[in-house]
């Protein structure tokens, strides 16, 4: 009698093993989190404002996306067909402190290499002639007088600086707010590789107290973001969402 069941036959046509779920949670997660780093890295990188020094250009609370490829880029020949910018007076930046690289500031370029600066009763002269700078402000109407000093740690260089000439590869770079920054009059000249980028726009911007950059403790930043929470809605600036900064 014979038997009616066919053995089975392995289809030719079967495809290779399926990863399993978690391994393929594992391989996503692997291959996003290198995309991050790579985009953060030499692309974008987000950067919270929690100074006043470039005010009203820049505002505390401001959360900037920095476009770190575009500047870079044009540092040398840069990659064809790839956007670049070379650096002009007037253009805001974002860099590392020359005191501490770890610590990211962020200024406007006011004096290129080879060029002779001086500040003169809260105005700046190029090559001997005032520049038009319609971005600052002045919150203290009280000029330090010139006493000749005018290095950077001596303390009397707000109102009256110089003149200097910019060495080759470095820049002068102050803040719009010229009475309440810490730039370039105080730790000098910026070198060319610590710049790290230009900001893009203000993705979102939150009014934090004036003190919140100096919270640290674990309560106190606790706090911090549990305001942030609760008062997202209210003091969240919504008016600068996508605002570009120049």
């Amino acid at each position: 009698m014979e038997n009616s069941e066919q053995p089975e036959q392995q289809s030719d046509n079967e495809g290779p093993p399926q990863y399993s779920i978690l391994r393929e949670y594992f391989v996503t997660t692997v291959v996003c989190t290198i995309f991050a780093l790579f985009v953060t890295t030499y692309m974008v990188h987000p950067m919270t404002v929690p100074t006043p020094s470039m005010e009203p250009t820049i505002l505390v609370g401001d959360r900037l996306l920095i476009d770190k490829f575009t500047i870079r880029n044009g540092f040398k020949t840069g990659l064809p067909f790839t956007p670049h910018h070379t650096l002009e007076r007037g253009d805001v930046v974002v860099f590392k402190f020359p005191k501490e690289p770890e610590v990211l500031y962020v200024k406007r370029i006011i004096g290129l290499s080879g060029e002779t600066l001086e500040i003169r009763n809260k105005t700046v002269y190029i090559e001997g002639k005032p520049l038009d700078e319609p971005y600052k402000v002045h919150s203290d109407s009280y000029v330090y007088p010139n006493r000749g000093r005018f290095h950077p740690g001596s303390g009397d260089q707000r109102d009256n600086y110089g003149p200097i000439t910019v060495p080759e590869n470095f820049y002068f770079a102050m803040g719009d707010n010229r009475d309440d920054s810490a730039d370039s009059r105080y730790f000098g000249f910026l070198p060319l590789d610590h710049i790290v980028g230009s900001p893009l726009i203000v993705f979102w911007s939150y009014q934090d107290d004036a003190d919140a950059y100096l919270r640290s403790s674990f309560p106190e930043i606790l706090q911090l973001y549990a305001e942030r929470i609760i008062f997202f809605f209210t003091r969240t600036r919504w008016s600068r969402t996508g605002h570009r900064v120049r």
